[in-house]
């Protein structure tokens, strides 16, 4: 693999600059502070993605190379696979994943893994190489080998560390031991009591008592949250019924206007029927009135009549009493005077025959006193008579003007019965002349009517129509429109509706019923809400307890884990891989010490020794810091060839600063070796430097390379 191309926009305090990498060995020469190791950082951070965390610096490097006077934080890397493929990368700092592209530039992005917190994997997967193992073999950082003697044991533990684990910062008796430590302190055994695990399962046994205490009382809310959701279904099913309903309402405008239409036409008949038959019981009341004015009229003729006979009679009486003599009330006592008269010529009579033939005057003379006396008794009688007569004559004139006064006042009283009995019979032919034209009046009126619900009917046939029509067309396009929402069934049981109006009324008053149950069950729910927040709180507390204790025996999985595959790499290190570094640190030291040193050995008992020209095992811890450093590179440098499955470039930052003149030429000479088509792996080899001892001994080599001068400030030439 190679880098062909960077391109910086903005990173640290470099902008807008483009530098181009050859293959062999490229030399970026410049002053401390001018930008050597920013473009190391953003090589690393363009293929890794930059690290907002600090990892144990001070501060992280997404701070630290961040422009401050610009908004820009990008750029883009061209490279070369060792199959030929090409690539660019371009990465925007500020967000998790770049953007790569193909030879053609297309976005192939998608082609290679993204991890959640790490973003794309792209480069791991190009290279089989992560950024932890990148940075400690094939990336030699500046400050990594700036030590001085007191810090040699140090790295001497770092190049043991790295021949026998992978990891220059990793021991493998030290990462055991503090990996036991860590189960012991940080989670905890069942031989422990205030550790983590033993607490956490304390805690959870407290939390499961709460909860089960807690759980009868809230059982409702799942009662509550049933009856809920069975109202909002009820609730989404009549907000769909009321949205249908509004919708035909607004299509069957005119349909409504038609029916109202025909609504107030179907009441005006019914207002006519109940007329009619209103006006034909009155019709019906009049008749009966009618005949009972006539029955009362013959009554009240009839007693007229019979008044006027009386009153025609009186009348009569009235003359006969006029014309009639006085009644002879005196008739005995004029008996008693013919009589007395009879007697008298009887007696006259006989006294004369009896002088005449007896010629005696004893019987005339008897016959004479009869006479006197009954003359006497004439006379007395007669003038008793008159008195008689005088006094019945004015008796009975009175009694006769009485008589005729009396019927002259029945006369009168029938008089005003025949006028009373008049005036009633005028009444009554008035009453039953106001009733026939009453009765005519009604009569003609049924009839208007009558006509009038015939029009009326013809009309609302006609809108009937009508609304047949528009409800055929409005039907349709309800279809169309609702059919998805609701079953045809349902809806052509709302469409076909016989009144719109008051079944969206009943509609928004069962949705307001409903709303108002809803209301109900939230108030009950309030009750039981605080005891289910405490559960819920409980059972949350609970998981993360859960999940703590899980995380803590994945953790101590994932540590025991380890500490078996630290022990199984240990040994398939100290086996097989670790002799192989062994024999290729030995024969890079040779080369790079010019023959000095030709062995290098590194076990757990007697740490790293060293075998020099005279046969001598040196302990490490004896050489001098240059020394040491050739070892470290030395060690670098064995590992790169089986770590990746593509020739990566070499990246080093001044970590030839401790080298003697003599050291750094056998160095570049090693390095020239790797840059050779007849070397196992080809390298790019890119070299920051601050001195011009690199570029010299290049020179007297006759070995070309690519200078790249930056000054104090970024530029690049």
């Amino acid at each position: 693999m190679k880098i062909k191309k960077l391109k910086i926009n903005a990173y640290g305090n470099i902008e807008n600059k483009e530098i181009d990498l050859k293959d062999g060995i490229n030399i970026i020469h410049g002053a401390n502070e001018s930008g050597k190791s920013t473009i190391l950082s953003y090589i690393v951070n363009t293929f890794y993605g930059i690290s907002r965390t600090k990892d144990g610096k001070d501060i992280s490097d997404f701070d630290k190379y961040k422009p401050w006077n610009s908004d820009e934080f990008s750029g883009r890397i061209a490279y070369e696979l060792d199959n030929g493929e090409e690539y660019e990368v371009f990465r925007d700092f500020k967000k998790k994943n770049p953007k790569i592209y193909n030879k053609n530039l297309e976005d192939i992005t998608d082609n290679f893994e993204i991890d959640k917190k790490e973003g794309s994997k792209f480069f791991i997967e190009q290279t089989d190489i992560d950024k932890q193992m990148y940075t400690s073999t094939v990336v030699s950082m500046q400050q990594e080998v700036r030590l001085d003697d007191k810090n040699q044991n140090m790295l001497i533990q770092r190049i043991a560390n790295l021949a026998g684990t992978g990891e220059d910062n990793v021991s493998y008796k030290k990462a055991l031991t503090k990996l036991q430590n860590k189960i012991r302190d940080e989670i905890g055994t069942n031989k422990t009591s205030q550790k983590p695990i033993n607490i956490l399962n304390n805690q959870i046994e407290q939390l499961q008592n709460k909860i089960e205490e807690i759980k009868p009382n809230v059982n409702k809310k799942y009662e509550i949250d049933n009856q809920k959701d069975l109202i909002n279904k009820r609730l989404s099913s009549l907000e769909i019924k009321k949205e249908i309903l509004e919708e035909i309402n607004k299509k069957n405008k005119n349909k409504l206007d038609s029916l109202k239409e025909k609504d107030i036409k179907e009441i005006s008949k019914n207002d006519n029927l109940k007329h009619i038959e209103k006006l034909k019981l009155d019709e019906s009341n009049i008749a009966e009135e009618k005949n009972k004015i006539d029955k009362e009229k013959d009554e009240i003729s009839k007693t007229l009549e019979e008044k006027k006979v009386e009153q025609s009679q009186l009348e009569q009486e009235i003359i006969t009493a006029h014309e009639k003599p006085i009644e002879d009330n005196l008739k005995q006592n004029k008996s008693n005077f013919v009589i007395y008269i009879i007697i008298l010529i009887i007696s006259l009579i006989l006294g004369i025959l009896g002088f005449l033939i007896l010629k005696n005057y004893f019987i005339p003379a008897i016959f004479g006193i009869i006479v006197f006396i009954d003359c006497t008794l004439l006379i007395t009688q007669k003038n008793k008579l008159n008195k008689k007569i005088k006094e019945e004559n004015e008796q009975n004139q009175l009694k006769k003007k009485e008589q005729i006064n009396e019927l002259e006042e029945e006369k009168n009283y029938i008089l005003k019965e025949i006028e009373k009995i008049s005036k009633e019979l005028k009444q009554q032919e008035e009453k039953q002349s106001e009733i026939n034209s009453k009765n005519s009046m009604i009569h003609g009126q049924i009839i208007l009517l009558e006509k009038s619900n015939e029009a009326l009917d013809n009309e609302i046939k006609e809108i009937k129509e009508k609304i047949q029509n528009l409800q055929k067309n409005n039907q349709e396009e309800i279809l169309v429109s609702f059919k998805e929402k609701i079953g045809e069934n349902e809806l052509l049981k709302i469409i076909n509706s016989t009144n719109i109006e008051e079944d969206l009324k009943d509609t928004q008053s069962d949705i307001n019923n409903e709303k108002i149950k809803l209301k109900g069950l939230e108030l009950e729910e309030n009750t039981v809400i605080p005891q289910i927040d405490t559960m819920v709180e409980l059972e949350e507390n609970l998981e993360s307890k859960k999940e703590d204790l899980n995380d803590l025996k994945r953790k101590e999985e994932i540590i025991n884990l380890t500490i078996e595959n630290l022990e199984q790499a240990y040994e398939e290190m100290k086996n097989t891989i670790t002799p192989k570094f062994t024999e290729n640190l030995s024969k890079n030291i040779e080369q790079i010490s010019n023959g000095k040193y030709s062995k290098v050995s590194i076990n757990d008992e007697t740490g790293m020794i060293v075998e020099n020209n005279r046969g001598e095992y040196i302990n490490a811890n004896n050489l001098s810091t240059g020394t040491i450093d050739q070892l470290y590179l030395s060690l670098r440098l064995s590992m790169i060839e089986d770590l990746s499955k593509e020739s990566l470039p070499i990246i080093l930052d001044e970590t030839f600063a401790y080298f003697d003149n003599q050291r750094l030429e056998n160095a570049l000479n090693y390095l020239i070796k790797l840059t050779q088509e007849n070397s196992d792996k080809k390298h790019q080899i890119i070299i920051f430097t601050c001195t011009d001892r690199e570029k010299e001994i290049l020179e007297k080599e006759n070995c070309n390379y690519n200078l790249i001068e930056m000054d104090a400030f970024g530029d690049v030439s």
